[in-house]
C-alpha cells in the first residue's frame, strides 16, 4: 500500500501550471485589447468633424459660415404709359374733332418759320406727325416731311399761330397731352399752358392753327389717328 501511494505523488505538476499561465495571458491581452477598442471609440465621440463620404461634414448647431453676397435681383422697368393710348413709334394724323379737317403745313413747306393750318386730309408727309417724350411728361411734335418741330414762335415779329422750326430744346418746342377721351387729346404748349386750336373756331381750309387760352372747345381737341 505505501508504494502505491508514493507513485500516486510523483505524478508531474508542470502540465498545470502551463493551463494556468496560459488562461492569465488571454486575460490579459484581452483586457488590453479591449482598452484599446473603449478609448478609440471615445476619441471619435470628441471629434467635432466626421466624415462622410470623403467630405467633412459639421455636426448639428454648427454656427454657418457666412455666404458671399448675393447681387440684388434688378427691379423691372416701369412702363410707360402715354396719354390717349399714344405710340411714340407711330406717325399720326392730327384731326381737329370741330369739322374734321388736318394738322397741314402749308404748301409742304420745310422751311423754318413755315405756316401751319387746318386742311382736308390726304396723308401725305406734312400732314404725319411724331411724338417724341421729353423730359417732365412733355413730348416734340416732329414734322415727317421736314424732321423740325411744331412751336409757337416767340419772336414777336413772326406771323401768328404755329410753325416750324428746328430743334432748339425751348419750351415753347413742348408740349403736353391732355387726354379728353380714347385717342382724342388737346395740346397744351409748355411756354404758355395754351392750347392749339383752328384759329377763332374756323374749321375751314386754310385757318390757321393758333393758341388760344385753353377752355375744352371741340375745336381745341385732335383726334390722333396712327398710320401704319
Amino acid at each position: 500500500m505505501s508504494r502505491r501511494r508514493a507513485r500516486a505523488h510523483d505524478v508531474p505538476r508542470w502540465p498545470l501550471a502551463a493551463a494556468a499561465l496560459a488562461l492569465f495571458l488571454v486575460a490579459v491581452i484581452g483586457g488590453y485589447t479591449g482598452g484599446l477598442v473603449a478609448a478609440e471609440g471615445t476619441q471619435a465621440e470628441e471629434t467635432d468633424l466626421s466624415p462622410v463620404s470623403g467630405i467633412l461634414v459639421e455636426p448639428p448647431g454648427a454656427p454657418e459660415e457666412p455666404r458671399e453676397s448675393e447681387e440684388p435681383e434688378e427691379e423691372p422697368e416701369e412702363e410707360v404709359v402715354h396719354p390717349a393710348g399714344l405710340d411714340p413709334e407711330l406717325l399720326y394724323v392730327l384731326q381737329n374733332v370741330h369739322g374734321g379737317r388736318v394738322m397741314d403745313v402749308a404748301n409742304k413747306s420745310t422751311d423754318n418759320g413755315a405756316p401751319v393750318h387746318l386742311w382736308d386730309r390726304h396723308d401725305d408727309s406734312n400732314q404725319r406727325w411724331r411724338f417724341i417724350p421729353v423730359e417732365g411728361g412733355f413730348y416734340e411734335i416732329e414734322g415727317d416731311g421736314s424732321g423740325k418741330l411744331l412751336e409757337i414762335p416767340t419772336d414777336p415779329a413772326a406771323q401768328p399761330g404755329a410753325a416750324l422750326l428746328t430743334r432748339t430744346g425751348s419750351p415753347n418746342q413742348h408740349w403736353s397731352l391732355v387726354e379728353v377721351g380714347p385717342g382724342v387729346v388737346r395740346l397744351l404748349n409748355r411756354a404758355t399752358g395754351q392750347a392749339l386750336e383752328g384759329q377763332g373756331g374756323s374749321p375751314d381750309n386754310g385757318a390757321l392753327v393758333a393758341q388760344a387760352a385753353d377752355g375744352g372747345h371741340a375745336h381745341q381737341q385732335w383726334r390722333l389717328i396712327p398710320l401704319g
